[in-house]
């Protein structure tokens, strides 16, 4: 068969696919009460695609503030926001809307039962206060026990002050320049400021998850937030995965992790992370010490807790197994 014919009778058969993947085009209007959770959940079936969507486009700001009568472009297994003005999105054509299909309002949720335990940065810990006595013999410590503490700093202490009670496990290093960043805890109870004397305060156990002894670390009890609210980050940076709950190895989607960037740096909660690590480099380039390779992207994260020089995000996405030393950065744009 002449070149040219083969050529014309391949455009033929691809002209049907063509035309097909055009048709698969749809697009939505959004209406108030939508959010990219709710509009990835009903489309792609998938809610936790909505960092993709969101990352992508920088013109919103906030999934809480995507505003009716914006339209989003729905394609194969992928959505795409449409900016005002823009009539053809990837040469689709907007004429053909779907029909209006409601979503139900619906917040951002992230439901972390156990918030971000686990972990104790050292800074933390050195600010720690410990339960040092009780008004009896006992050895074991309950739920309604009057205690006495030592705290590292008794004027910025209230009555009514809930303290997060722990103890202290074997020490985090970090993963890329080996010094001490922390240490791995068990969370054991809580209790609440009662009384201030001279030197120590006194406290009620008001929950006890495990046996409390003397000794035991407490830090302020920092509740998880059930509903948090998307924050594009205001810096660029740039930080390394150094933990995870639980002490765990290999790392996936919902695992909580631990970073090492904090409200220091800039980061807060809200913000989303994208994880990724080098890339294997063949030996071409490792001669060449002018070439850097793109970073291989392996997930996203949000980040649900922060302290001063460390956070806790909820792997949200991931396409393979995450580890400790992987790079994190914060999605601006």
């Amino acid at each position: 068969m002449p070149f040219k014919k083969v050529i014309m009778l391949t455009c033929l058969l691809l002209l049907p696919f063509s035309a097909l993947a055009q048709s698969e085009m749809r697009t939505y209007v959004i209406k108030k009460g939508d959010t990219l959770w709710g509009i990835s959940q009903k489309f792609l079936k998938d809610p936790h695609y909505w960092p993709s969507l969101w990352s992508n486009n920088p013109f919103v700001t906030n999934p809480h503030l995507i505003y009716p009568g914006q339209k989003i472009a729905i394609y194969d297994g992928r959505l795409e926001l449409v900016p005002v003005g823009e009539e053809n999105p990837a040469g689709g054509d907007l004429t053909k809307s779907t029909p209006e299909m409601p979503i139900p309002q619906e917040s951002i949720t992230i439901k972390v039962h156990q918030g971000a335990l686990g972990f104790i940065s050292q800074e933390e810990f050195d600010a720690a206060g410990t339960l040092v006595d009780t008004t009896d013999n006992r050895l074991l410590i309950g739920t309604g026990e009057t205690v006495f503490l030592e705290m590292e700093n008794l004027g910025s202490i209230a009555p009514g002050d809930i303290y997060a009670l722990f103890e202290v496990k074997d020490p985090v290093l970090h993963p890329v320049t080996r010094q001490k960043v922390g240490y791995h805890i068990d969370e054991l109870g809580t209790l609440r400021v009662t009384e201030l004397n001279d030197q120590v305060a006194t406290g009620e156990i008001t929950k006890a998850f495990k046996e409390i002894l003397r000794g035991a670390k407490l830090r302020p009890f920092q509740p998880a937030q059930a509903v948090i609210e998307l924050k594009r980050a205001e810096q660029d940076l740039s930080g390394t995965l150094i933990d995870a709950q639980d002490s765990k190895i290999t790392l996936s989607q919902y695992d909580v992790i631990y970073v090492d960037l904090g409200t220091d740096n800039g980061l807060q909660v809200g913000n989303l992370l994208n994880i990724s690590r080098a890339r294997d480099a063949s030996s071409l380039i490792l001669e060449n010490k002018n070439l850097k390779l793109p970073d291989v992207l392996l997930g996203s994260a949000l980040v649900i807790e922060t302290h001063a020089r460390t956070a806790a995000a909820l792997v949200l996405k991931v396409s393979e197994p995450l580890y400790r030393g992987d790079r994190v950065t914060t999605v601006m744009d």
